[in-house]
């Protein structure tokens, strides 16, 4: 327990010191810009008459209160954080191998899983961290727009929503470690990020989304007006996790660095 405590200390301050916890913290920051904008355009449409294509998508979003903002919020925050937290999952793993310093790593006197584990852990942190920032700015910009219904059951469930959609999120995001692995750098888990949200988007458009895990998330937000997801959607999403999470712990164990 206690080099486990070392390696997520290690591991965080790494990610602390680096840019990319700059990078991820305003790029979080387009979570709350997007539903804030898109909801004071659906509340104040004067202002935004002229704008064209943009005023003719705003009727298909309809947020008009703190429920429907709430969802928006969840749905964006599973769609974002595909491709933020797997750009986390893949600098901390990837770094490794651009830096040159997996080698180290695998000549330390700690077991290769506590060094994975710790990874894994800095990772969930720094995505709830930032997720629970973009909470907060939703949640500014939702009072500043002027929302109607706000009262505290609304609000318990829009944040538990939110929540339990950025966990999922962060839950799919050891398959990318893997890649990040197998590839040895950071080229085949972007490429994998992009794939994943391309294939949650055709399998959303052909209506197999809830057995799709990257589109899971979303559908779990109550983005088709309730929570489309059953025991296979759940099945599918922890299963392709928890391969990651294996495959990625069999690599650093099996595989040695040449």
């Amino acid at each position: 327990m206690n080099k486990l405590s070392a390696c997520i200390l290690i591991e965080w301050r790494k990610l602390i010191k680096s840019k990319l916890s700059v990078i991820t913290i305003c790029s979080i920051c387009f979570v709350p810009f997007i539903v804030g904008l898109f909801t004071a355009m659906m509340k104040y449409p004067e202002h935004f008459e002229n704008l064209g294509l943009i005023s003719a998508k705003i009727e298909m979003i309809r947020i008009t209160d703190w429920s429907s903002y709430f969802i928006s919020l969840s749905q964006v925050i599973s769609v974002g954080g595909l491709l933020i937290f797997g750009f986390i999952t893949s600098w901390i793993f990837g770094r490794e191998y651009s830096d040159k310093t997996m080698i180290d790593l695998l000549i330390l006197p700690i077991k290769r899983e506590t060094v994975v584990l710790s990874k894994f852990i800095v990772i969930a942190l720094w995505s709830y961290v930032i997720s629970i920032f973009a909470l907060l700015l939703g949640l500014l910009a939702g009072k500043l727009i002027g929302l109607a219904g706000w009262n505290s059951i609304i609000v318990f469930k829009g944040i538990l929503t939110f929540s339990y959609c950025t966990t999922l999120t962060i839950l799919l995001s050891t398959p990318v470690a893997f890649f990040a692995c197998l590839g040895r750098g950071y080229l085949s888990p972007l490429a994998f990020i992009v794939f994943t949200i391309l294939f949650s988007q055709l399998g959303s458009a052909l209506n197999l989304g809830e057995y799709i895990p990257w589109s899971i998330p979303a559908l779990a937000s109550g983005i088709t007006g309730k929570v489309s997801f059953n025991l296979g959607s759940i099945i599918s999403l922890f299963g392709v996790s928890i391969l990651g999470l294996v495959s990625t712990i069999a690599w650093w164990r099996y595989t040695d660095y040449n």
